[in-house]
């Protein structure tokens, strides 16, 4: 019922054997994954209304969207059978961290490409002469 993944950590699978135990997982993660799009799509409208206001995102919110994603997404490949592990907290949280750490260095490229402007050119300004 517990396999450990490269990080050394425990992670609850669940076979075929245990049908109810299943169930009762997947209604919990069920009621989980409802409450989690609810809230993802509340920080959604935050975030709009946070990047209307001041011009760009918010660093800190956009990072915990990310870890929300990814722990949905587990959720819901537990639901769907895609997955036989359990999601947190039966399992270790390694997928969100793992996502965050992907969708840090895109956003932070975004940000840098958006700030970097080239420097004016001025046409009329003298050549020097050596």
């Amino acid at each position: 019922m517990s396999d450990t993944n490269p990080t050394g950590r425990s992670a609850t699978t669940i076979g075929g054997e245990d049908r109810w135990l299943r169930l009762l997982y997947m209604v919990i993660f069920a009621i989980i994954s409802y409450s989690l799009l609810w809230l993802i799509l509340f920080l959604a409208a935050v975030q709009f209304i946070h990047a209307w206001i001041n011009g760009q995102p918010n660093d800190n919110l956009r990072d915990f969207t990310v870890k929300l994603d990814a722990y949905f997404r587990d959720c819901l490949d537990f639901l769907g059978y895609a997955s036989a592990v359990v999601p947190f907290p039966f399992s270790p949280f390694a997928a969100a961290g793992e996502a965050a750490a992907l969708a840090k260095p895109a956003a932070k490229a975004k940000r840098r490409s958006r700030k970097q402007k080239p420097p004016p050119t001025d046409e009329t300004a003298p050549l020097e002469d050596d």
